[in-house]
């Protein structure tokens, strides 16, 4: 009796994992307007709060390999004016104000990498209006929508329900790799910004001094991805979830210490350090 059940639940955990993959035609439009989806496989995700253990369980579901692209975004964009959804654009349209402060995306060096790089300086409704359109667009079996801050944290650490502070299997609490080369996309501050006030590490930046125009997003591919291809979980951009005003995984503008998994950024509007990706999973 034992084994039929056993052989019943294997059954059942490969027909519920097939049903997550994509078949091509799916996946070629998927590239065409957003991108390269991975496969992130079910699991357990489990948080720590004080003597507060939770344990999730995570259907098995899919992930952009990156984050969502300028070029992405401004087609749907696009879009949205051809079709005249002016509300839902206003709603949904970049902050060009808010990006300027900081990236000055237009007149920077890096300016021809720029439909490439993630967008930034939305709100997390013009998120949301994004994915319902790339559902919209599609138009088949899958439904597109921002992950819930347990799908994000579990993806970002390949998966695996005991955690990683980092992205990376080896979780690696480094910035640099042995040559010195940055693994992620921050603010890499001197010894000079960085003091101790009642026994913890303060950054002080003073008069914002700091200078900030050679700081700026980079193409959505930089660096290395985790085990499940999934590129820069952490830096580059934070990232929004389902749960509005929380985005996760530290910035370019953020100091070494938030590049990590459970980095918390909160924001109440657009901001030039946070962007998105996207899930997709089958419909009901």
């Amino acid at each position: 009796m034992k084994k039929i059940t056993l052989t019943i639940l294997l059954i059942a955990a490969v027909v519920a994992a097939w049903a997550q993959k994509a078949d091509k035609k799916t996946m070629k439009l998927e590239k065409q307007l957003v991108g390269t989806f991975v496969e992130v496989p079910a699991g357990h995700f489990t948080t720590i709060l004080k003597k507060d253990t939770t344990r999730v369980t995570i259907a098995a579901f899919r992930m952009l390999a990156t984050e969502v692209t300028n070029a992405s975004y401004n087609l749907f964009l696009d879009d949205l004016k051809a079709q005249g959804r002016v509300t839902e654009y206003e709603t949904a349209k970049i902050d060009t104000a808010q990006a300027m402060l900081v990236t000055k995306y237009f007149t920077h060096p890096a300016y021809p990498q720029y439909p490439q790089c993630p967008v930034a300086s939305i709100s997390h409704e013009g998120a949301m209006l994004f994915c319902q359109w790339l559902t919209e667009k599609m138009g088949g079996e899958w439904e597109y929508t921002l992950p819930t801050k347990e799908q994000w944290k579990y993806a970002a650490r390949e998966g695996n329900p005991l955690g990683h502070f980092s992205p990376y299997s080896m979780d690696t609490p480094y910035l640099t790799n042995h040559n010195g080369r940055p693994l992620y996309n921050y603010l890499n501050l001197g010894d000079a910004y960085i003091t101790v006030q009642d026994g913890q590490y303060v950054v002080l930046i003073v008069n914002n001094d700091l200078n900030y125009s050679q700081s700026h997003p980079l193409h959505v591919y930089s660096f290395h991805p985790n085990g499940l291809g999934l590129f820069n979980m952490c830096g580059n951009v934070a990232e929004m979830v389902a749960e509005r005003g929380i985005a996760y995984g530290g910035s370019y503008l953020d100091p070494g210490y938030d590049i990590r998994i459970d980095s918390e950024k909160r924001y109440d509007g657009p901001s030039p350090l946070i962007g998105f990706r996207v899930i997709a999973v089958k419909k009901k």
